[in-house]
């Protein structure tokens, strides 16, 4: 991976040689990654977003959605009509949020968010359902012109398309970085690198309280039960999460599920190929059905050596089936334990 921490995987990119992670992935190619389908390239007319197939992790959106530089955080509202996702240069340099809306045909160009500034990075973000609020991480300043000293969660009203002024989250803020946030039941969910954390990065939940949030809770067991982990993200009727995590036997970030139980959260699950595959797999998103899960992967093809192409070992944007996740729980889980 890379040795220059930035962004929402600073913390993680750290310990990782970015060449040896580069020729790890470009060797390695387990047939499990497709292109979408034509209509989707640049080279077509219409921009839309192919079911996911059974078997392999779809490429998507390749040319407008995913492309040469790191894409990643794709969110959708529940309607299907306004998408977020965040592009960055290598080693997530210069984070940019990306917003397009439903058109007639399909999806337009997606563009810059109109709140963009160059001289701040901006990552991470999800829509809410009602597509009316969304959240990022920033290092913007509060107050001033000069940027953070750290990533900050924030937050912005969105009417018909057009986006309001941003409103930074004190009361979630620390002198650490704060990352992949995610409204669920009036809760707050996060990942934060703050003192004195379950580990060096940690999934925290914040209750909302009217206008602000109490004080931040890291998650219990199987949540923080790695070296680092982030990005939870939950199914619609929340009976699974999805979260990344470098635990266990994983040289690099993969991705693991969960399932409510009668006592809480069942074990942890890693995810089997075609989701987690080589290098870093992250920012996972369940679409509104519950049927597709969106994911982020480093992952390249064999070989894989022009730079400006679309597996170049940056990060792209994936789908595959939800089912996947069902299974992979199933074959863990004692009959009956997770519930609806």
């Amino acid at each position: 991976m890379r040795g220059i921490a930035m962004m929402a995987l600073g913390l993680l990119m750290a310990s990782c040689d970015p060449a040896e992670q580069a020729a790890e992935v470009a060797a390695s190619n387990n047939g499990s990654t497709v292109p979408m389908a034509v209509q989707e390239s640049v080279f077509g007319t219409t921009r839309i977003l192919s079911a996911a197939q059974s078997g392999v992790a779809l490429l998507a959106g390749e040319g407008w959605l995913s492309g040469p530089r790191n894409d990643y955080n794709l969110s959708l509202d529940a309607a299907a009509q306004q998408m977020v996702f965040a592009r960055s240069a290598p080693d997530f340099k210069d984070s940019r949020i990306w917003f397009a809306r439903r058109e007639a045909q399909g999806w337009g160009a997606p563009a810059e968010v109109s709140f963009s500034d160059s001289r701040y990075r901006d990552s991470d973000p999800w829509l809410t359902p009602n597509g009316r609020m969304l959240y990022f991480v920033s290092n913007r300043p509060v107050a001033g012109d000069a940027p953070n000293g750290s990533l900050d969660i924030w937050r912005v009203a969105i009417d018909a398309g057009r986006f309001g002024v941003p409103e930074h989250l004190a009361a979630v803020a620390s002198a650490g970085d704060e990352l992949g946030p995610e409204f669920h039941d009036g809760w707050l969910y996060f990942n934060s690198s703050r003192k004195d954390g379950p580990a060096r990065l940690s999934i925290y939940r914040a209750r909302s309280s009217g206008h602000g949030f109490g004080a931040p809770q890291a998650l219990p067991a199987p949540f923080n039960d790695g070296g680092i982990q982030g990005d939870f993200t939950r199914s619609p009727d929340g009976r699974i999460a999805v979260f990344w995590s470098r635990r266990g036997d994983s040289d690099a970030p993969d991705l693991f599920a969960v399932c409510r139980t009668s006592g809480g959260w069942s074990q942890a699950v890693r995810l089997p190929a075609p989701v987690n595959g080589p290098g870093m797999d992250f920012t996972p998103a369940f679409s509104a059905d519950g049927d597709t899960l969106y994911f982020a992967s480093m992952r390249a093809a064999s070989g894989a050596a022009d730079p400006g192409g679309v597996l170049n070992g940056q990060s792209n944007l994936y789908t595959v089936p939800a089912s996947i996740v069902d299974a992979a729980l199933a074959q863990t889980m004692p009959a009956g334990e997770c519930h609806d």
